[in-house]
């Protein structure tokens, strides 16, 4: 744990769901302290926290109590990272806000994670994955387009998403802490990650004054080679050279940018006088890309037919032949039955004392041969006595916390 990247940083996590945690787990996977400051209760083996509660340590302090908050201002005196959660405002009711706290330790870098960021009358409003997606166009676009009824996307990319954005924001903060010696308020939102990751969608290009060389240059004859109208993306994909297409035994998914050299010798079928002459499948096909469509032909049509008379299998084998990517749709289940991805580590399955066998998504990046610590996530409290204790809180001051409720009495504690 020495060797990684981050050991020696102390974390206090308040945080709640999938954004906040997952921000607090991947500190603590690569070295942080990340103490979870629970609430006086938590659903037993809920599977998220199996995933984002690994690598932690768990305290059990109810903050709106008066001693369990002057327990967490003690804690938070020597930390340097707060994660919290909250609607804009809590915490400074709650007495633990930025402000307050900076006076105490000017060290701090306080994150804050919501839905909707901390300025605007949006801040003050609670939110979740659904109400980024919908507030920021995902549920338009996964429904095909706007003349279709909204889809909600049914993966969590605005929760995990905002949890490594935040974490990245720590860090950030962290580095500039080393040169300026003050710590700082950082700020992570699903809504920011999710426009963020629509960008594509959200960016806008004027090519009307272009030179016209340049405009003739990138010019695009049939709508449906290139499409760049992501009002209305459809379900399959942006261009018939980026989209799904279903085979004689399932789907696989073509990646093939027409600009790529490769497709221009391979897939597409003709461009400036290339034809499609190493894949026979494709070759009476006679799209002209430039030019117009002289054949008078729908090439999106066209590939549909084609596709389907092979399987998954033969279309993968053919087009890496030939250098052009496409890859099996697959399943989560085949996911987790694939031994690449735990080769490779995108899944990972390990037995925990407390929580059985379990199986998560791996780490996104790695550091040189150092491996993110993925140990058990803690039971309910298991860490409340030993962290208050290091931060000079004595054991009849941890018995006057829990008869004061401050300590919920179920929290294992083994006090002389």
């Amino acid at each position: 744990m020495d060797n990684l990247p981050l050991s020696g940083i102390k974390v206090l996590d308040l945080t709640l769901v999938l954004a906040g945690p997952t921000c607090g787990r991947t500190l603590a996977q690569y070295g942080a302290e990340v103490i979870k400051i629970d609430p006086d209760h938590r659903i037993p083996g809920l599977t998220p926290w199996i995933d984002v509660g690994r690598g932690k340590k768990s305290i059990c302090l109810n903050i709106t109590k008066k001693g369990g908050l002057k327990a967490f201002l003690k804690l938070a005196e020597t930390a340097d990272v707060i994660i919290e959660g909250f609607r804009k405002g809590v915490t400074d009711r709650l007495g633990i806000g930025y402000t307050e706290l900076k006076k105490k330790n000017p060290k701090i870098v306080y994150a804050s994670i919501n839905c909707f960021g901390q300025s605007g009358p949006w801040s003050l409003r609670p939110g979740f994955e659904q109400n980024a997606q919908a507030a920021t166009g995902i549920q338009v676009r996964n429904s095909g387009g706007i003349s279709n009824s909204p889809r909600t996307a049914t993966y969590t990319l605005n929760d995990y998403g905002t949890g490594l954005a935040a974490a990245y924001a720590v860090i950030l903060a962290l580095i500039e802490r080393q040169k300026t010696g003050t710590g700082q308020h950082v700020e992570a939102a699903l809504t920011y990650t999710s426009a963020n990751l629509s960008g594509v969608f959200h960016t806008k290009q004027n090519t009307k004054n272009l030179p016209s060389k340049i405009s003739r240059k990138y010019n695009v004859s049939h709508p449906k080679l290139h499409s760049r109208d992501y009002s209305q993306p459809g379900l399959k994909g942006t261009n018939i050279f980026n989209r799904l297409y279903e085979t004689k035994n399932g789907w696989i998914f073509l990646s093939a940018p027409i600009r790529d050299q490769n497709m221009r010798h391979t897939a597409s079928p003709m461009i400036h006088n290339w034809h499609l002459s190493e894949i026979p499948e494709f070759s009476h096909l006679g799209v002209v890309l430039y030019g117009g469509n002289k054949h008078n032909e729908d090439p999106e049509q066209e590939m549909l037919k084609i596709f389907l008379t092979q399987t998954t299998e033969y279309w993968i084998n053919l087009l890496h032949k030939h250098g052009i990517e496409a890859v099996k749709n697959t399943s989560s289940e085949e996911i987790f039955n694939d031994e690449y991805n735990h080769e490779r580590k995108m899944i990972m399955t390990q037995d925990y004392e407390n929580w059985g066998t379990a199986t998560w998504s791996g780490n996104p990046v790695s550091i040189n041969s150092n491996e993110p610590i993925n140990v058990s996530p803690p039971q309910f409290g298991e860490h409340t006595f030993n962290v208050l204790k290091d931060v000079g809180i004595s054991e009849n001051e941890i018995k006057n916390l829990i008869e004061s409720g401050a300590i919920p009495a179920i929290v294992p504690i083994n006090l002389k």
